[in-house]
């Protein structure tokens, strides 16, 4: 197996992971967003976890300390 086709499977299993965490916490109540709006764990995941992603997750707590949303926004440069 050539390193390329290696490299996706470590991302396609990154992914995977990622989105069953995800999936997870939206069961446990946490909403979660892609650039404001309302996403699936699946689409979060496809858009965090990729070579040289844009995105960066966002953890908001409540008043407790726990996890209500998880907000994905695309970085940018000045």
């Amino acid at each position: 197996m050539n390193d390329e086709c290696k490299k996706v499977t470590e991302w396609d299993v990154a992914r995977d992971e990622f989105n069953r965490q995800l999936e997870l916490l939206k069961k446990r109540g946490v909403e979660l967003f892609v650039d404001g709006r309302a996403a699936l764990p699946v689409e979060a995941a496809a858009k965090a976890v990729r070579e040289n992603s844009p995105y960066m997750a966002d953890y908001v707590l409540d008043d407790r300390g726990d996890i209500e949303q998880v907000r994905f926004d695309r970085v940018t440069r000045c």
